[in-house]
């Protein structure tokens, strides 16, 4: 028994005063179960200010969901001490294995977030049956620390596109750092509004609307108007798909036309060509 709780505390980053103090396999809910415990008499440091030897004042039992093992969903059970420091007063204390206020370990949360680069959430959901609210705010966690993290001090050339993001015409716009061909920003919506709503946050993050000296985007009249207003220095190109679309149909437009003509004439067709749709 003490070899697989060794085998299994290294996986789990599970170190002194923490130790696995029991485990089961539930037949009926098939579940794997552990249970996690420290020691008595165990000291913490201060989660706020780091000071040392801080003495354990009570305790708040958790369950959090962790990576499945032999396939089985697994299940850590713990108590988490409230420590009493002369300095900040009664604290909760951080363990190793998780983050404050989350339903996981940090290693589910891990594989979470790798799943969500290739498959929707609510799929996600499914495939670990839990509920597809607890994976957002896994996903919505990493994400806003990360932009808190974001500089974007040397953005001069950006890309503007919408797309399609529901049924019954809801959008959203998203601007990509060319350089780096990274997405920086997204918001709903498709109108003015939307460059006004990116040139706040591009200041939110050290960005210069005014350094901004290049945009590619379609031809539209609401992006023209909001980086007209919001980005003063920058010249506009219009992307080719979007030139080449307008251009075909303009030439669509001319066939049609010239059909209409050649059948409407009284005047025989003396070269035998046939006009067909190209």
């Amino acid at each position: 028994m003490k070899r697989i709780q060794k085998t299994l505390e290294i996986p789990l980053n599970v170190k002194e005063p923490w130790y696995i103090k029991e485990y089961n396999f539930d037949s009926i809910s098939e579940n794997l179960n552990i249970w996690l415990d420290f020691r008595r008499g165990s000291k913490f440091p201060c989660p706020k200010c780091g000071k040392p030897d801080c003495s354990a004042y009570d305790t708040k039992e958790k369950v959090l969901r962790h990576i499945n093992y032999f396939q089985y969903a697994t299940y850590l059970h713990f108590r988490v001490p409230r420590v009493k420091c002369s300095n900040c007063g009664t604290l909760q204390i951080r363990v190793p294995w998780a983050r404050e206020q989350s339903h996981f370990t940090l290693q589910m949360e891990a594989m979470i977030l790798k799943l969500a680069k290739r498959m929707p959430v609510l799929q996600i959901g499914n495939l670990l049956g839990e509920h597809d609210t607890r994976i957002w705010r896994v996903v919505n966690h990493y994400i806003g620390e990360a932009r808190s993290k974001e500089d974007f001090s040397d953005v001069d050339e950006i890309g503007l596109d919408e797309t399609s993001c529901k049924k019954g015409h809801r959008y959203i716009t998203l601007v990509v750092d060319i350089k780096d061909s990274k997405v920086i920003f997204v918001c709903e919506g498709k109108d003015s509004s939307t460059i006004t709503c990116f040139s706040e946050d591009l200041q939110n993050h050290n960005g210069n609307p005014s350094k901004i000296k290049s945009v590619c985007c379609d031809m539209s009249p609401s992006f023209i108007n909001g980086i007209s207003k919001e980005l003063p220095n920058a010249e506009i190109t219009f992307d080719k798909f979007h030139v080449m679309k307008a251009m075909n149909e303009g030439v669509n437009e001319v066939r049609i036309q010239e059909q209409k003509k050649v059948k409407n004439s009284k005047i025989p067709n003396s070269y035998g060509f046939q006009m067909r749709k190209i």
